[in-house]
């Protein structure tokens, strides 16, 4: 659960795609969840993301708003441009419970939409009184635009699918802070009340990837993020991402990096 935070607790980011994954395509690539709710607008080019384990391609002039808690991930090809929000959560902005893609075809409406988040960016980066409460009420002008657009579309049913691959999503984000049992696909599958077979095979027709894979990448983000953010020693990484031995933890990282864990930090040193 998100604990609700003031809006005043901290400013508004706005960031280009680009500059929300800084020479690390990981920070938005591999399944995560955020502490913000985000908005990806994407204004050129082509992306996907992944979000509760549904995979949706992603072109101009999409809108994908993500609520904070929520697992997801977004790949960008190099073309891709656009600008990306992150709001900590508060009662005043009405953020929706679920995740929505909107698909903005009208100009009108991909100006509007623009706009609110121009003027966010600004009152943002802004010295005047009051700046941080400008930028909450275009937030909140943005989500109720963003709210009107969304029930323009034909409703759509949830799935069984969705249901259980939200609730798989769920449960991994949960064990950021509280264990699944052993952290295995059986763990897992054992609380969903299925098996480790047909989770799988749901996941990799819905996404593209499997059960495993979205467990890796959501365990190879964190631990990046420990690395080469927080500079914690891999000894206490391990720990806390629950790793038997700090070696295990060393060898699954060169695994999918290439690196090992102090070559990491020290990249993202030099890069900063």
């Amino acid at each position: 659960m998100i604990e609700n935070q003031s809006f005043t607790a901290a400013p508004p980011a706005v960031l280009t795609i680009a500059q929300r994954a800084p020479n690390a395509s990981w920070r938005l690539g591999l399944a995560h969840s955020r502490a913000q709710h985000m908005l990806i607008w994407v204004t050129r080019g082509s992306a996907r993301c992944v979000v509760n384990g549904h995979g949706s391609a992603m072109s101009s002039h999409n809108a994908l708003f993500v609520p904070a808690g929520t697992l997801f991930s977004f790949t960008f090809e190099s073309s891709c441009f656009g600008q990306t929000v992150a709001l900590p959560p508060s009662e005043r902005i009405d953020w929706p419970d679920m995740p929505m893609l909107l698909h903005v075809r009208e100009p009108k409406a991909q100006l509007k939409l623009t706009h609110y988040v121009e003027e966010i960016q600004a009152e943002a980066l802004d010295a005047e009184p009051l700046a941080r409460v400008a930028a909450q009420a275009h937030a909140q002008l943005m989500m109720i635009w963003a709210h009107r657009y969304h029930l323009q579309r034909a409703p759509e049913r949830t799935t069984a699918t969705q249901r259980l691959l939200r609730a798989f999503c769920a449960l991994i984000v949960q064990s950021e802070t509280k264990p699944i049992g052993n952290g295995t696909m059986a763990d897992y599958a054992g609380q969903l009340g299925v098996t480790p077979t047909h989770l799988t095979r749901v996941c990799k027709s819905s996404c593209g990837v499997t059960a495993a894979d979205l467990l890796t990448q959501h365990t190879l983000q964190r631990a990046r993020r420990m690395l080469e953010d927080d500079a914690l020693k891999a000894v206490d990484i391990a720990m806390r991402l629950g790793f038997s031995t700090p070696a295990y933890f060393t060898r699954f990282i060169k695994t999918h990096t290439a690196q090992t864990p102090s070559s990491l930090r020290n990249a993202a040193k030099a890069n900063r």
